[in-house]
Parts: structure tokens; C-alpha cells; sequence
């Protein structure tokens, strides 16, 4: 188990989840960090999603559910 994780920055986290190689351990220590209330939100970071959410306009009088 490598713990060097634990001695990173935020904004050292952020540029680590921009590489392919270390994407996964970084989104996991931002995740444990947020969920502790140890993630200052320097950089207001959110992982990518793969697909993007399209919104739909509807006519007039349409009610959407």
C-alpha cells in the first residue's frame, strides 16, 4: 500500500487525476477527502462523466415529469 498519496495537496491531487496512470488513486484520496471534510475545494474539482446529460426544451403547455 503506497501512503505518499496521503502527503499530496489538493491542487497536487488535481493534476494527478488529469493522467491516465494515476487518475484512479487520485479520484479515490479527492473522494476520501471530501467525505472526511478534509477538501478545501481549491479548484472546485468534479470527476468527468463519461457521457454528457442533454436538456430537452418541450412546447408549450408540455409538463415534463
Amino acid at each position: 500500500m503506497d501512503l505518499t498519496i496521503l502527503q499530496k495537496t489538493d491542487s497536487e491531487l488535481i493534476v494527478m487525476a488529469g493522467h491516465k496512470s494515476t487518475k484512479r488513486v487520485a479520484t479515490k484520496e479527492i473522494q476520501r477527502r471530501k467525505a472526511v471534510g478534509s477538501w478545501r475545494l481549491i479548484a472546485n474539482w468534479q470527476p468527468e462523466k463519461e457521457e454528457a446529460v442533454e436538456e430537452r426544451t418541450y412546447a408549450v403547455g408540455v409538463v415534463k415529469r
